[in-house]
């Protein structure tokens, strides 16, 4: 039996960082859609530069019926531009159309800064992170008017459940936030 093939793409968020691999909003979805092989290509600290050089082994290769894409945290908190950013999910896109598979772009979450200093490491581009996120947010959300694509908005999604206490250490999502995240994306499948 041939699988429909289901490739998440990204960065720590995406891989799962500090939480068990049963709590991570992928391997949720590879639960509630069994009939799916799902692969997760999340790799902690990758870049939309990283992404963009492994993209055609991990995703391309395997030709997947649709693919989750979302970067652009550790491109922000190394002072990148968020046009660098933009311009690299545009080209993972076009790959993407080429070989027909279904886009899901990822806006990735808030950051606490304060929470971050504390918990995860220091670091002098948070202010950054935290005044460019929204405008990451709105430029993905433009990609809409161009491409063939879905957008699931972790970071609308964070803002509005911070009170729940969703994060782990500022930048990346406890279990709970993950499960957030899961009842988001599985609305797309």
């Amino acid at each position: 039996m041939n699988l429909d093939t289901i490739v998440f793409i990204g960065d720590s968020l995406t891989f799962g960082y500090g939480i068990s691999k049963k709590d991570s909003f992928v391997y949720k979805v590879s639960e509630a859609l069994p009939d799916k092989k799902i692969l997760n290509k999340g790799v902690n600290g990758d870049t939309s530069s990283g992404i963009l050089s492994r993209y055609y082994r991990d995703v391309i290769s395997h030709n997947p019926k649709t693919t989750f894409i979302m970067c652009g945290t550790n491109d922000l908190l190394s002072g990148r531009d968020v046009n660098y950013i933009i311009g690299n999910l545009e080209l993972m896109i076009k790959d993407l159309i080429e070989i027909n598979s279904k886009i899901i772009i990822g806006i990735p979450p808030i950051i606490l800064k304060d929470l971050a200093e504390n918990l995860f490491s220091p670091s002098s581009y948070y202010d950054y992170t935290v005044k460019n996120l929204p405008i990451l947010k709105d430029k993905i959300n433009d990609l809409k008017e161009k491409y063939p694509l879905d957008i699931v908005d972790f970071y609308t999604l964070s803002k509005s459940n911070l009170s729940k206490g969703i994060f782990l250490d500022g930048i990346h999502l406890n279990a709970l936030g993950n499960t957030l995240m899961f009842n988001e994306i599985i609305k797309l499948f």
